[in-house]
């Protein structure tokens, strides 16, 4: 069987391959087209074994190696033209070193109406521990006002200070006396109803005042806000007069505060303990009309406030809202004691950057009136006047202020004020000519609205105005005796290439109600058998000017009243009128 497919298998290639030699062996017949020109003929085709060419792939880099270039540049010079134009000198930030200080200074004038003036201090230079200093001032005039009695006064004093600086507290005393003399110069020079011996004796109306104390404070200034920060002060002071006349005065306060809720709010705690004792002496009236009145005065009065005010604060509303809100409790401890509950609230608002901002609020409090306070604000008073507190019940407020550019400020306001026991001054007949003052209380309600305008330019020039009207209302007497209706103030500093340095002071003041217990020609009495009249405004113009010889050594020259305006600060009391004062000032 497999020898027969063999042979089958033999026979097939056998027959192919006499095929293919067949044709390899057959001429055809062909036409050969050489230059254009078909020619028949017999050709050969051989037909050679072709072989497949095995070629790999090669990986070819394309990174083709550039010959560097290599020439050569003719050397050439081009005209140009330029115009050189100055250029302003940089300025440097440079931290100037700190000013030299000096431990003294000693500033001693002197003026018309025999005015003596010095004023010498001495203290530590700059210390990381501590620092102290002594201030001697005198000022007095030994002049005279015409037609008015003997007008002499002086104003002494000697202040001392130290402050210690601990890791996280302050602490802060002074020591102070004060020699204040003054005369009752408030009558007619000329008035023959006035004894001659009183006109014409300077002790008859000589008073002399000592004041004489001291005061600490410990501040604590800890970095970490969400400790408990504190102040505790401790002050005390006794005051005499010729009269006899003497207060001790007693003031003991603290005030705590602590963030909380993340520093959103901050809690405050003010606490403050006010004794007060005066012992006022007995004085004898004076003698107009041959009748002898009986004496008043005389005893002791100890009182004392007692205040406590808690209230929070959040400045972070919105940021942009700030409220305080709390309440105040005082009380009024004397013959009866009275407990006060008065609002600590206020609010604001920020907009436009601290462009605007409008605010309100509501206050009230006891205020202390000492006899010290009380001849600040008038020193012709006397020594037996009855003394008492004053009651703010409520005092309301609204404005809005804010900065209307980088150097200009302004402040404008609108407030009430409801004040129980107010303290009125009047002329007392009965226990002088006139001259001396008593103090008389009722309620008054307040009104006022006042604007604020500053202006600072650098250091060079600095400029404060502030208006205020009063609308004073009286509940029992005919008017608020001696409050006046309107306040102007303007100050203002030109500081000249820290050589020659101004200053001006302006004060208008309104009119004021006033009375006399005396008949007056052209007065109608009230029914209190009061002779009202009124003081007329004024205006109080003065200018300072200081030159800067260097830094040691200066001189200035001041004028007063430069109006020469006679006016009346209190009824019956002119004032000096266009006075110089000039001197030097030494640094050692």
């Amino acid at each position: 069987m497999e020898s027969t497919i063999n042979k089958s298998i033999l026979i097939k290639l056998t027959l192919v391959l006499g095929v293919v030699s067949f044709f390899n062996q057959t001429n055809f017949a062909q036409e050969s087209s050489i230059n254009g020109i078909t020619a028949p003929g017999r050709q050969n085709r051989i037909i050679t074994q072709s072989e497949k060419e095995t070629n790999l792939p090669q990986t070819k880099d394309t990174a083709i190696q550039i010959p560097p270039v290599k020439y050569y540049l003719e050397p050439s010079q081009y005209p140009v033209d330029f115009e050189v134009e100055p250029i302003q000198a940089a300025r440097l930030k440079v931290v100037e070193p700190l000013e030299k200080l000096y431990p003294g200074y000693v500033k001693f004038g002197v003026g018309n109406y025999l005015i003596p003036y010095l004023d010498a201090y001495y203290g530590s230079l700059r210390s990381k521990k501590n620092s102290w200093g002594v201030n001697l001032k005198h000022h007095s005039a030994l002049g005279q006002i015409n037609d008015v009695g003997n007008s002499q006064f002086s104003e002494n004093y000697i202040d001392g200070f130290y402050k210690h600086f601990l890791r996280n507290h302050t602490l802060k005393s002074n020591i102070y006396y004060h020699r204040d003399v003054n005369h009752y110069y408030g009558f007619n020079l000329n008035d023959t109803l006035i004894p001659q011996t009183y006109r014409e004796s300077p002790d008859s109306i000589f008073q002399v005042y000592n004041w004489v104390g001291f005061n600490t404070k410990l501040t604590s200034n800890f970095k970490d806000s969400s400790k408990l920060h504190h102040k505790v002060g401790l002050s005390y002071y006794f005051l005499n007069n010729v009269d006899q006349l003497q207060e001790h005065n007693v003031v003991a306060n603290t005030t705590l505060s602590k963030y909380l809720e993340n520093e959103n709010i901050e809690a405050n705690v003010d606490f403050e303990l006010d004794f007060n004792s005066l012992n006022q002496p007995v004085l004898n009236s004076v003698d107009t009309v041959g009748v002898v009145l009986p004496t008043q005065g005389g005893g002791v009065a100890n009182t004392a406030i007692l205040r406590l005010v808690p209230y929070v604060v959040n400045n972070k509303i919105l940021n942009k809202l700030h409220v305080k809100g709390g309440f105040g409790i005082n009380i009024d401890m004397a013959d009866v004691n009275k407990f006060y509950f008065y609002p600590e609230v206020e609010l604001s608002y920020d907009l436009f950057n601290s462009v605007f901002i409008p605010y309100a609020g509501a206050t009230g409090g006891v205020k202390r009136n000492s006899w010290h306070n009380l001849r600040l604000d008038n020193p012709f008073l006397l020594s037996n006047s009855s003394v008492k507190n004053t009651n703010e019940k409520i005092n309301v407020y609204g404005g809005i202020r804010g900065s209307i550019s980088a150097t200009i400020s302004f402040n404008l306001n609108v407030r009430y004020q409801k004040l129980a026991d107010q303290v009125l001054f009047y002329n007392d007949t009965a226990y002088s000519y006139q001259n001396g003052f008593q103090m008389l209380y009722d309620n008054v309600g307040v009104t006022t609205i006042s604007g604020q305008l500053a202006y600072q330019k650098s250091e060079k020039f600095m400029m404060y105005l502030k208006g205020e009207y009063f609308a004073n209302n009286a509940e029992n007497q005919e008017f608020a005796w001696l409050m006046p209706d309107f306040n102007i103030s303007l100050s203002a500093t030109y500081d000249l290439a820290n050589k020659i340095i101004a200053r001006a002071n302006v004060f208008v003041v309104g009119t004021r109600n006033t009375f006399s217990l005396d008949s007056i020609a052209g007065t109608e009495v009230n029914d209190a058998g009061q002779y009202p009249f009124q003081l007329k405004p004024y205006v109080d113009a003065n200018l300072g000017v200081e030159y800067r010889y260097n830094k040691r050594i200066s001189a200035f020259i001041d004028f007063n009243n430069l109006t020469a305006a006679k006016y009346q600060r209190f009824t019956n009391y002119p004032v000096q009128r266009f006075n110089v004062l000039g001197g030097f000032t030494f640094k050692f």
